[in-house]
């Protein structure tokens, strides 16, 4: 499919079923696809919500997960208040230009006037409650003062600058639904209701384990075959941002043995565990054997996506297992996808795909179709306009990552697009965050 400037990149993300025997599956075309939804339903049916609530001051809840939907105490405002610095009227039926009122009161925020009869004017300051007897505010731009009395600039209607009590909230309106993660905005809104402590579920206990003979630590001497461990750091680090208890399970050696062992151990403590590398089902992938002889159960996802095709979704005792591919970009589009998925079942909410907004591409695209891709993109800003630069599709380079803002969704059908379509960007900020 060829796009023209105007035509939308849409994302119908495809993923396949792997056929029942051990032939690798990543280019044999598959008789049922499954949608986006679908994908990330399967995947999040592998885990369920963490049961185990923990009653935390609300200033220490950050990043939790609300146990329970949360609802109003009290309507907010709880009062009629003015939403300006003015001047308290009776308007009734209305107030004329022209007309001279006389003050007989003062309302700062957290005091209350007393009553107005008609014709009578208090000052009132934004936040004040509204007095008996008025029925709106008069901006004090609106006013000339005249001694001890003011004369309004224009007409005045019932109503006029008055925050009406219930406005933001009303009483018993739900605030929040039950595994909502708890940020500075709901923190905000539940303590204007009052709260002071709230139930969130347990942090999610997730273990990430790298695998490879080829695999070596960070800082340890370099074999002349080996490879520095970028995944587990990584994803360490995208879960702790996540609101997760993370467990650092370190490297194992490819020996579907070893691995089961340390799968069998991180499962008694664990919700949920995140394996990379070995994924797929060539003659030196052991991630799926190694969950099966830990007693568990490994379903491969191969998927029509670009970076990684090679998945396993499943369970090891109690806990989730979500086996990523060895890339590291790879890794962190279906960590992005199937793992987020899993991370919301384990927070008691429903999974929803990520949304991409649209932006411009800033130069013609050219590929082979077949799979959807999601390649790093950076932010063009130039002349008010934005636009979408490409990055390098390699699923081995970790550069383009970090030089990126974020990823741009390629749908599977589309081979060539002009400079101006519009692209499905998922900015990082909400990616790995």
């Amino acid at each position: 499919m060829q796009l023209k400037a105007g035509e939308y990149l849409m994302p119908p993300l495809a993923v396949l079923d792997a056929p029942a025997n051990d032939a690798c599956a990543c280019d044999r075309p598959t008789s049922a696809k499954l949608s986006i939804d679908a994908a990330l339903a399967r995947a999040a049916a592998w885990a369920s919500p963490v049961t185990d609530v923990d009653f935390l001051p609300l200033g220490a809840a950050a990043g939790r997960f609300l146990a329970h939907s949360v609802r109003a105490r009290l309507s907010s405002p709880a009062f009629d208040r003015s939403a300006v610095d003015g001047y308290a009227v009776r308007a009734g039926a209305g107030l004329e230009a022209g007309e001279r009122l006389p003050v007989i009161g003062r309302i700062a925020a957290g005091a209350r006037g007393t009553r107005l009869r008609e014709g009578e004017v208090a000052r009132i300051f934004t936040g004040a409650p509204i007095p008996p007897g008025a029925d709106a505010v008069v901006m004090q731009e609106d006013v000339r003062q005249d001694g001890n009395a003011i004369v309004l600039a224009r007409p005045v209607h019932a109503g006029a600058h008055i925050r009406p009590a219930g406005e933001d909230v009303a009483l018993g309106d739900r605030l929040a639904e039950g595994g909502a993660r708890v940020d500075a905005r709901l923190i905000a809104l539940l303590a204007a209701q009052g709260i002071a402590m709230v139930a969130t579920r347990r942090r999610p206990r997730v273990a990430v384990l790298s695998t490879g003979d080829e695999v070596a630590e960070p800082g340890a001497p370099l074999g002349p075959a080996a490879i520095y461990d970028a995944n587990r750091p990584m994803l360490l680090a995208l879960l702790e941002v996540s609101g997760c208890e993370t467990v650092d399970a370190g490297i194992v050696r490819d020996d579907p043995r070893e691995q089961a062992q340390r799968l069998s151990m991180l499962a008694e403590r664990c919700d949920l565990i995140v394996t990379s590398g070995g994924a797929s089902v060539g003659e030196e992938d052991y991630a799926a054997r190694a969950a099966h002889l830990a007693g568990g159960d490994a379903e491969p996802l191969a998927m029509a996506l670009k970076p990684g095709k090679p998945a396993l979704v499943g369970r090891i005792g109690a806990a989730a297992f979500l086996g990523l591919p060895g890339n590291p970009v790879s890794a962190l589009v279906v960590f992005s996808l199937l793992g987020r998925a899993m991370l919301a079942r384990l927070a008691g909410s429903t999974p929803s795909p990520p949304q991409g907004l649209p932006v411009p591409l800033a130069e013609p695209l050219s590929r082979k179709p077949g799979r959807t891709e999601f390649v790093p993109a950076r932010l063009l800003r130039e002349n008010g306009m934005v636009r979408l630069a490409l990055l390098s599709s390699n699923s081995a380079r970790l550069q383009p990552l970090v030089d990126a803002d974020g990823f741009a969704e390629i749908p599977a059908d589309v081979a060539h697009a002009a400079p101006g379509t519009p692209a499905a960007f998922h900015a990082f900020a909400g990616l790995l965050g």
